[in-house]
């Protein structure tokens, strides 16, 4: 009922979004690595706010990991961001896709065009 076209660009989407998840998932080691370090630094913070230091050394030190902080915190956003970025965009194709399916076929409900992608498409 729906044409091939649509059903391609269906499938196209679903294969670009799993493309990008698993490339978020392929990056998990690599993210939980920068936690663990993210993890340490915010302990070494706790210990530095308890310590004896004076007020000017507490404060250069914990500008320190402050700073080493936002290094680890910009990778992982750095990692994540590009794939984001694709699946944002995917919705935007998605949305796009669903208005020429119904500009085209305007008789349809969305639960129809919905199951007739869906049984055409891998889920």
């Amino acid at each position: 009922m729906i044409g091939e076209q649509y059903i391609n660009e269906a499938i196209r989407i679903r294969k670009t979004y799993f493309e990008n998840l698993n490339h978020i998932l392929d990056q998990e080691n690599n993210i939980n690595d920068k936690k663990k370090i993210i993890l340490k630094i915010q302990e070494d913070m706790g210990f530095v706010v308890k310590s004896d230091l004076n007020g000017i050394k507490k404060t250069l030190e914990l500008n320190n990991k402050l700073v080493f902080l936002e290094k680890e915190i910009t990778n992982i956003y750095n990692i994540i961001k590009p794939y984001h970025d694709n699946i944002e965009g995917l919705k935007n194709d998605t949305d796009r896709l669903f208005l020429a399916i119904k500009e085209k076929y305007p008789n349809l409900t969305n639960e129809q065009i919905e199951q007739e992608i869906m049984s055409k498409v891998d889920f």
